[in-house]
């Protein structure tokens, strides 16, 4: 599978070459190892984030993986797994929750993120 940015493209053209796809193929199964369209093997594994009690009424309502989990502990707050690749399409959507999201794994995520958790949105995504 080739993964192609479709703003890069500079001109197509039909020709005579074809293949077949393999039948054994699952498109959505492919799809769902990414959070966005972004895919690197070395990055694909648990995640986990946990919504600050505050935060966590919202977050409940979003679906952030088609494979996700979700657990509220005794203080409010949500903690969502999934397993995915694509840690700088994350961190992009993170950035969004400000102060009110911990990346707890992984910790190549955790460190991304580090530091660039506002306090100061007026309101969540």
């Amino acid at each position: 599978m080739r993964h192609f940015r479709v703003e890069d493209i500079e001109r197509a053209a039909a020709t005579d070459e074809w293949f077949a796809r393999d039948e054994e193929f699952d498109f959505e199964a492919y799809a769902n190892r990414a959070f966005g369209v972004f895919q690197d093997e070395r990055e694909f594994g648990e995640v986990v984030w946990k919504f600050t009690p505050a935060a966590a009424p919202h977050a409940a309502r979003h679906r952030f993986h088609p494979d996700q989990t979700s657990e509220t502990d005794e203080e409010g707050a949500l903690t969502v797994r999934f397993a995915a690749c694509g840690w700088l399409e994350m961190c992009w959507h993170l950035y969004a929750w400000g102060d009110q999201v911990e990346v707890l794994a992984p910790a190549e995520l955790a460190k991304m993120v580090r530091g660039h958790q506002r306090s100061d949105f007026p309101g969540l995504p």
